[in-house]
């Protein structure tokens, strides 16, 4: 069972990728703007990009002496599945390093997001993905029950652990659960918090990376997804130094 969970996951991931080219809507407008504290003007040392038509969000607080940042975010998907993959399109967020290691926090929060489906389609799972640097992970422990609802939203969650660092994840899947179209998803809602940490002290030049958020196709859909397994890269472990 569970190299059949991990294969599931590993497919669900291919369509993730897969879709990161894809915007929500025709024409879309990716913004740029710091994650500043609302209230002291202090900056995290990020930046992000994203679609301004699809989502927003809020900092709520940065603490450089605790090194971290804590945002809200709201994502509408309106885009039905790809009628001949079953992908739905995913909505991405670029990080981008702006200061200095030492002016930089290396954690990044995600303590609530709203997510509504628009899309005309049911929704079986959920998926938060890391892509494009080998230095940042999600914290498993940190992030406890994040992406647990109440029914009929998703009860079980999936880690994908980066390979040789046991609590490190590059991937979290949510199942057991539905969100009907025309409906909306909480994540974080009950306290828990989706942590990113990020080694900004590992890069020789500014880092990046991309969340990517993406909702999956219905189980019928799964033997289509999983001719893309062969192409599925393998995520190297992250170095220590």
């Amino acid at each position: 069972m569970k190299g059949l969970t991990q294969t599931v996951v590993s497919v669900l991931l291919i369509a993730a990728v897969a879709a990161l080219a894809l915007p929500q809507r025709a024409g879309a407008d990716m913004v740029t703007v710091p994650l500043q504290d609302p209230n002291t003007g202090v900056g995290a040392g990020w930046n992000v990009t994203y679609d301004d038509d699809v989502m927003d969000f809020v900092v709520d607080a940065v603490n450089l002496c605790n090194n971290y940042v804590v945002l809200e975010v709201s994502k509408d998907f309106y885009l039905p599945p790809n009628p001949d993959t079953g992908e739905f399109p995913a909505i991405t967020m670029l990080f981008t390093q702006t200061a200095d290691d030492c002016s930089t926090v290396s954690r990044i929060m995600i303590a609530e997001e709203a997510i509504s489906n628009l899309t005309g389609a049911d929704w079986t799972d959920f998926h938060w993905l890391l892509a494009g640097s080998d230095e940042v992970w999600f914290d498993v422990a940190a992030s406890g029950a994040f992406g647990i609802q109440p029914v009929p939203h998703f009860q079980t969650q999936l880690w994908s652990e980066v390979p040789g660092a046991p609590g490190e994840a590059y991937a979290l899947s949510v199942v057991d659960g539905l969100v009907v179209s025309g409906s909306s998803y909480y994540p974080g809602v009950d306290n828990s918090d989706l942590v990113m940490m990020a080694d900004v002290s590992e890069e020789a030049d500014p880092m990046a990376f991309t969340l990517v958020e993406v909702p999956t196709p219905e189980p019928g859909t799964m033997a289509l997804l999983g001719l893309g397994l062969g192409v599925l890269a393998v995520r190297r472990s992250r170095r220590r130094g």
